[in-house]
């Protein structure tokens, strides 16, 4: 009974430990095609990340955090983005999307959205 109880109190404190930490510079890349999508404007990432935070209702959530889909770029695979500045302590980052094919190179992504995406390693590129 005491091992069950104990394994009940530490269980949440391994899961939440697990939570990684994104240093500036860091470059990510995509594996599949659609697997985050970039922000142009950071208010669009902060309006959604403050939606998801209040679990809002589907009404709500269309009203507070539409955005418009022409300043979204879903990232295609090969995508390499590289992490500049971070903003509400570290959960909405700046990027730049290191891609020829796209006019736009500034994006706002959310960190738990930065969880799909796998990090580079520095000496292999």
């Amino acid at each position: 009974m005491k091992r069950i109880f104990l394994i009940l109190l530490t269980s949440p404190l391994l899961l939440f430990s697990m939570e990684e930490d994104y240093a500036i510079g860091s470059e990510l890349q995509s594996e599949r095609s659609s697997a985050i999508a970039l922000y142009h404007y950071r208010a669009d990432a902060v309006r959604l990340k403050t939606a998801r935070d209040f679990s809002f209702s589907a009404h709500d959530f269309v009203s507070h955090a539409a955005i418009d889909a022409r300043d979204i770029y879903k990232a295609r695979k090969g995508d390499i983005i590289r992490l500049e500045e971070s903003y509400r302590n570290g959960k909405i980052f700046r990027v730049s999307l290191l891609s020829d094919k796209v006019s736009r190179k500034k994006y706002f992504v959310l960190s738990e959205d930065l969880k799909k995406l796998f990090l580079i390693n520095p000496e292999s590129s």
